[in-house]
């Protein structure tokens, strides 16, 4: 099994479940449903309808070149965190914060990462104040760390290729 087809597997079993699940609820009950009714977003349901795009374009990248380059798994899964926070449409912080509060966490972590990001000097402290800012503004990007979750799993298997 290809990390590929792992994503494919989870998309072809998820296919229809935003439209099931989000498109035709006409009250919402769950967090995740208020926040799609009230901003578009599909969060957990629509990565896994996707078959993990955000992961995959976003995060897996990221985690293989590090890895490559010899970095630390802690420091790489940092550093991919970043990256995740900068695009994520986290419904956890929508839910929490708003679109100012999504708007807040993705420039924070541009900001950081244009600043070499936890790879840079005082990079982990940086990201300290990033946990510390989070926390005064009652943001948790929970989603985000999902997505981070889902990052590291797939990564353990083999890219695709031929035999794919």
């Amino acid at each position: 099994m290809t990390r590929e087809r792992l994503c494919d597997e989870v998309a072809s079993i998820c296919v229809g479940l935003v439209d099931r699940e989000l498109n035709r609820r006409a009250e919402a009950h769950t967090a995740g449903e208020r926040v799609f009714q009230r901003f578009g977003f599909s969060g957990a349901r629509g990565e896994a309808a996707s078959g993990f795009a955000t992961v995959r374009t976003a995060a897996l990248p990221v985690y293989d070149r590090l890895r490559q380059d010899g970095l630390g798994e802690d420091l790489a899964l940092l550093q991919v965190l970043l990256h995740l926070l900068a695009v994520n449409n986290d419904t956890n912080l929508l839910s929490r914060g708003g679109l100012a509060g999504l708007g807040y966490v993705r420039a924070y972590a541009r900001k950081v990462l244009g600043e070499g990001g936890v790879l840079a000097p005082g990079g982990l402290k940086k990201m300290t104040a990033f946990d510390d800012a989070l926390i005064s503004r009652h943001l948790s990007p929970g989603g985000t760390g999902d997505l981070l979750g889902l990052t590291w799993f797939p990564a353990q298997f083999p890219k695709g290729g031929q035999g794919r």
